[in-house]
């Protein structure tokens, strides 16, 4: 297999809590826990959890818009998380992201011109206004768009057509990997279709590399070469998306799993309902952080975390059902099967 194109090990990111007249330091939110993955070029990798899991904080400690804690991330072999602002300047070129809200994240007071075209001055792409303005008529054609919009500004145009403002301006700069934080979530689902499409035929055509991030298994599914889902700052199972829709390991990835409507009447499901509540990230449960919820938890899950198994090639569940030092723990019918 080739050298990945991105490699994050061990990433957190914790929010410090600060209370008191002297805004002392009281804890830590621990929206990122300890994430640990590979991204190769030209797949999409997606990442998928309830809200409030720490996806789009992982996306954007990756990319350094929030400051990560400690950990590592690679693009390239280059390290990133010590980069200064001119040399991480240079990496943006690289590394683009799509965000959620297709209207906050573009100005209100610039047209869609300006807006691409201040992403091709920035990273110094054509060589002067006439050639810029040709490079955007082509990005809007790109991305299903017209000529014409060019002097609109961003409330003249719907949500979905704002959101494929928001991509042409990842793909202005030609980027190698793009990080597409829930970007079909605040659209309507005959829209989402569209911009799933759209995400599929430019990485077809400009050989780009998918962080996917999304709540909605079906979303992920379609756009998705591999998975990893994510519960309170950590990424419990990862896998090839195949693998993980036809026999989830752990049990948080089968709660989800259970709860997908099947279109076939003849497919009888059992709903895994889970018990409690999403523990706060800013007083994690010790050991492993779904043991309070886990219908399978033993001692041992409450107090000790679990290590990322290897369960093949390129799959991995962090779960102790899954791990020979505490195989005699789990009863044999608890445990699925690899």
């Amino acid at each position: 297999m080739s050298e990945p194109l991105l490699q994050v090990d061990d990433l957190k990111t914790h929010f410090p809590i600060r209370k008191g007249l002297f805004k002392r330091n009281q804890g830590f939110v621990k929206a990122v826990d300890g994430i640990s993955f590979q991204v190769h070029r030209g797949e999409t990798l997606g990442i998928v959890g309830e809200s409030g899991c720490g996806k789009s904080t992982m996306g954007r400690s990756i990319l350094r818009l929030i400051e990560p804690s400690s950990g590592t991330v690679q693009f390239e072999g280059q390290e990133v998380t010590t980069l200064n602002r001119s040399q991480l300047r240079k990496l943006r070129g690289d590394m683009q992201i799509v965000f959620q809200d297709p209207y906050a994240s573009l100005n209100p007071k610039m047209t869609v011109g300006a807006i691409l075209d201040e992403a091709l001055s920035t990273h110094q792409i054509g060589n002067n206004a006439k050639q810029r303005k040709e490079l955007i008529v082509d990005l809007l054609a790109r991305v299903g768009l017209s000529p014409s919009h060019i002097g609109r500004y961003p409330h003249e145009f719907s949500g979905g057509q704002r959101q494929r403002i928001g991509i042409a301006r990842a793909i202005a700069v030609n980027p190698s990997i793009i990080i597409a934080d829930e970007p079909v979530s605040a659209l309507d689902v005959s829209v989402q279709a569209q911009i799933l499409n759209l995400f599929e035929e430019l990485k077809a055509t400009l050989g780009l590399t998918y962080i996917f991030i999304a709540h909605d298994l079906s979303v992920v599914k379609h756009v998705s070469d591999r998975i990893g889902v994510m519960y309170l700052g950590r990424i419990v199972e990862l896998a090839d998306k195949k693998e993980l829709f036809k026999n989830p390991l752990h049990p948080y990835t089968q709660a989800l799993m259970s709860a997908v409507p099947s279109l076939d009447p003849d497919v009888k499901k059992e709903w895994i309902i889970l018990k409690g509540d999403v523990p706060n990230p800013a007083a994690p449960p010790s050991g492993c952080p779904f043991h309070p919820r886990c219908q399978f938890a033993k001692d041992v899950c409450k107090s000790v975390v679990p290590k990322e198994i290897p369960v093949s090639l390129k799959r991995s569940v962090s779960c102790h059902m899954y791990d020979d030092e505490y195989k005699n723990v789990f009863s044999v019918s608890s445990v699925i099967q690899k």
